[in-house]
């Protein structure tokens, strides 16, 4: 297969060693801070070296995450920590933020990097950008389906790219595409890209349109990820790597799911399949990976964890009951069942069965239960104990080793051995401090020696061949000095393998000087920022709004068609007399084209060959994206987004070489943030944008609300329109829940940001360009909007700006705030 390596969660180090143990053969952890699961117990610097000897032994991997996004303040930190990682001999770091990709691949070349889901590299020009910058994997979105996956496959093969591919197959799934969300952190200052998200998709929630209720339930909450029964699939498409999820998991958590998927892939077997239902899940779906639809992947109803579904009870006697068996399963003493009434659960630990046979099985409780109550086994007692084997220290002999021994003149035992790690052999000698003695009454026989130094149980390695030449007549050594020369030689093998993954002390030094050297001039750089002259754009969505805005003189106007239409064929039929009906109402400004998000190669494709007859017409069309590696597929000015969450002036000196003109900074920096990207970016011709006002988009999603109460599908006519989403206990948060051309829908943040009294902030930020997001509006309030904004930026007076504001929250339809500008993320002053 090619699909070659089981990746295993660990949030500590005792459910790393379970991981291991159960047949992972690589798992992916974080240290105290970078890692997108702020609140696991996560790894101290010691846990982590420990981590990756131990792994080493067992002829596995340890890749360590750094995938949240990091500011300018971090920079030096960061690089130390990855410092200490490269010494370890980390097999790989799992990243995000594209300045961690610039420094790693200025300062540490040698080290291996994974792009992170979250970096959302779903197309083929993605995965070639990032093959050009460095990286050796890409971990592809969960959104991707594994026929998406197989045509970038077969690309990367024709052009003889050699880049590995891997997959989530199992655990929890994000709502948002790729993680990419930001609900929570401008709603309760938990950033889900810091690694504290506290996970508002799994609340209760309603969703309303003109006015009526039409879904109710965990309208966000998605069912996990189950693709044991589709791994040859999986590997036909290219994929070497799966990845189980579930690093707040515990030890019995991924003891099963690791050890299931162990067997499965060794054995294709069945019981394990079973198993996999006996440990938390919000039932299973094989996702968007592997073809469902929506309203499949959803898990609405609830939240929670059932099991395996065993059958219904049929009678009730008192304390008595019995259930009829669906499915071939027995029930044991100590096992979890659940018995579930409408969404309602109760559970029990089973401690007295009167009768069972393969068909029913009575067994009495005091729950109220009652007849038709479907039962669920959620916990095995029997699964429990074996994986108590898991816990132990355990290194396994999973490295074959080659030993030809011989004796020189004074009868020291010489052993030449080798033994291969990653297609590299490893060769050296051992000679023993005992030497052979004359044999006093038995002499010891090659067969002797070749029993007693194969016995390599406890370490790494198992014999591959042993071969005893010119062992002299009637020679002796005792057991004792055997089993000390193994002893030793197997010791000194461990240590050849530990350090094979390390660096030399050479590379060591030399690392450390040039990152010394950095760190100095990096915190010595002038932090000088020049006030600027700021520009003015802003987002609009219909061409009423493009005419509203183009009465200003605005610098460039970013036209946002994707939701004035149901499907792609209207969107791509129509797309190019928009755009030239949008150039023809367009004056002083330049006009941008935002395509689709999350566009695919197809798409690329498609929005390309317009471009190009647009600019053969001599009509000049910028784009914006969200996705790195379309400079070369554009003949034109490309503009980033604000989905590739910008957070340091390293990600800016990134999509810079990447093509990328200018760059929307992320909404969830502070002031003192953006101030630090802009007193530590070079000089170049990169411009930096920052939104200042409009409901932020929180939420991308594959969602299209099917299957909601009883099933119904929520079908809306006209994409322009919009439903509103409504926490359910905390009724004033209200989102708007908007769709494009594709059926993908897009949340808006219940609150509008509003920094029209913050201007003289922005202006000494350093920022090029400020951007007003008049999206889902209509003309009157774009025009006033501007307006306003225009105003505010030829008035510095504080008192002027306070009324301005007052101005906006007359007529704003949300509330307003000032986000996360003036005091970040308020949960990370309490880390």
């Amino acid at each position: 297969m090619v699909l070659s390596e089981l990746l295993a969660p660990a949030g500590a180090y005792d459910v790393f060693k379970v991981a291991i143990n159960a047949g992972a053969d690589a798992v992916y952890i974080a240290g105290q801070r970078f890692g997108a699961r702020a609140f696991a117990q996560n790894f101290s610097i010691e846990e982590i070296e420990k981590s990756i000897n131990y792994a080493h032994l067992n002829n596995a991997k340890v890749y360590v995450t750094i995938n949240t996004l990091v500011n300018n303040f971090e920079i030096a930190e960061v690089l130390k920590y990855i410092f200490k990682l490269y010494k370890f001999g980390v097999d790989a770091v799992i990243i995000q933020d594209f300045g961690i990709l610039q420094l790693i691949k200025s300062l540490f070349p040698d080290l291996k990097v994974h792009a992170s889901t979250q970096m959302t590299l779903n197309n083929y020009e993605c995965v070639l950008w990032a093959y050009k910058n460095g990286i050796s994997r890409v971990i592809f979105p969960r959104e991707l389906s594994v026929e998406e996956i197989s045509a970038i496959n077969s690309k990367l093969k024709e052009n003889g790219i050699d880049i590995e591919l891997e997959v989530f197959g199992h655990g929890a799934l994000c709502y948002s595409i790729s993680g990419n969300c930001y609900i929570s952190s401008l709603n309760s200052g938990r950033s889900g890209n810091r690694g504290a998200c506290a996970q508002p998709c799994r609340r209760e929630y309603k969703l309303k349109y003109k006015g009526y209720n039409i879904g109710n339930g965990h309208l966000l909450s998605t069912h996990d990820l189950n693709t044991s029964d589709y791994l040859d699939e999986l590997s036909n498409a290219g994929i070497s790597s799966l990845k189980l999820e579930g690093r707040m998991k515990s030890e019995d958590y991924i003891g099963t799911i690791v050890n299931s998927y162990r067997n499965i892939l060794d054995f294709d077997d069945e019981e394990s399949k079973k198993n996999l239902n006996l440990v938390f899940n919000r039932k299973f779906t094989k996702g968007y990976l592997l073809g469902d639809k929506p309203g499949d992947v959803m898990g609405r109803q609830s939240s929670g964890h059932e099991g395996l579904y065993i059958g219904d009870i049929i009678d009730v006697k008192g304390q008595e009951i019995t259930i009829a068996k669906d499915k071939d399963i027995t029930l044991k003493t100590g096992d979890g069942i659940a018995f579930k009434y409408k969404n309602k659960i109760k559970g029990i630990y089973v401690d007295n069965i009167t009768y069972q046979n393969k068909d029913k099985v009575k067994l009495t409780t005091t729950r109220n239960v009652r007849s038709g109550d479907r039962v669920f086994i959620s916990y095995s007692s029997k699964m429990h104990k074996k994986l108590r084997q898991f816990r132990k220290d355990n290194i396994q002999s999973k490295v074959p080793i080659s030993l030809n021994i011989s004796f020189d003149e004074d009868l020291h035992m010489v052993i030449y051995y080798n033994f291969k790690l990653r297609d590299i052999t490893l060769n050296s000698k051992y000679v023993s401090k005992s030497t052979l003695d004359k044999a006093i009454n038995k002499p010891i026989l090659k067969e002797d020696i070749e029993k007693q130094i194969s016995k390599t149980g406890g370490t790494p390695f198992y014999i591959n061949e042993i071969k005893v030449e010119g062992l002299p007549d009637n020679s002796f050594m005792s057991m004792g000095d055997l089993n000390k020369i193994r002893r030793e030689l197997l010791e000194r093998a461990s240590e050849i393998l530990l350090n094979y993954y390390k660096p030399n002390k050479k590379q060591i030094n030399e690392l450390n000087n040039n990152l010394n050297d950095f760190i100095k001039k990096y915190n010595n750089k002038d932090s000088k920022i020049n006030r600027k002259r700021l520009g003015f754009s802003v987002f609009v969505d219909s061409l009423e709004n493009l005419k509203a805005a183009s009465t200003f003189p605005l610098k460039k106007i970013y036209f946002d068609p994707s939701y004035g239409y149901n499907n792609p064929e209207d969107y791509f039929d129509n797309i190019k007399q928009l755009l030239i009906d949008a150039s023809c109402n367009t004056f002083d400004s330049e006009l941008v084209w935002v395509l689709p998000s999350f566009i695919s190669s197809e798409e690329i494709s498609k929005c390309s060959e317009i471009l190009n007859e647009l600019l053969n017409e001599g009509i000049p069309v910028s784009i914006m994206c969200d996705s790195p590696g379309l400079k070369d597929s554009f003949n034109s000015q490309i503009y980033g987004n604000h989905n590739l969450n910008i957070w340091n002036s390293f990600a800016c000196e990134n999509l810079y070489e990447s093509g990328f003109n200018s760059l929307i900074l992320s909404s969830e920096l502070s002031y003192e943030e953006i101030k630090e990207i802009n007193s530590k970016s070079d000089e170049n011709d990169l411009e930096l944008e920052l939104i200042v006002h409009g409901n932020l988009e929180v939420i991308t999603s594959f969602d299209d609300f099917s299957a909601l109460n009883e099933g119904k599908d929520f079908i809306i006519s006209n994409n322009s329109d919009y439903a509103t989403l409504e926490d359910k206990k905390r009724k004033k948060f209200r989102y708007k829940v908007l769709f494009d051309f594709n059926k993908k829908s897009h949340i808006l943040n219940k609150d509008c940001l509003c920094l029209i009294d913050e201007m003289d902030k922005i202006k000494s930020s350093g920022i090029d360009s400020i951007i007003v997001d008049c999206r889902f509006s209509n003309d009157k309030y774009t025009s006033k909007i501007i307006s306003f904004y225009m105003q505010a930026l030829r008035n510095n007076d504080k008192t002027y700006l306070t009324s301005l504001r007052q101005e906006v929250n007359s007529f704003s339809q949300s509330y307003i705030n000032k986000g996360n500008f003036l005091e970040g993320r308020l949960h990370e002053e309490d880390k």
